[in-house]
């Protein structure tokens, strides 16, 4: 996603909100699914483990999400 937001110097907030929305729909409904499904994972993941901190590992989830695409 960064690479599509920041192909150009952004102008301004609301051209980087405009970037950001665009590239979110360009995505396409299947990639938000993808990334959906793999926080839900994540998720059930931690209330198997019963709970507690799990902060860092929705950072590093999203992280992951970022750069793949």
């Amino acid at each position: 996603m960064q690479q599509y937001v920041y192909e150009t110097k952004i102008c301004d907030i609301y051209d980087l909100q405009k970037r950001l929305m665009q590239t979110w729909v360009d995505f396409g409904k299947n990639v938000i699914e993808a990334a959906i499904d793999q926080l839900r994972d994540l998720l059930r993941s931690c209330m198997h483990a019963g709970g507690g901190h799990f902060e860092h590992m929705l950072f590093i989830c999203i992280m992951w999400f970022i750069r793949t695409f």
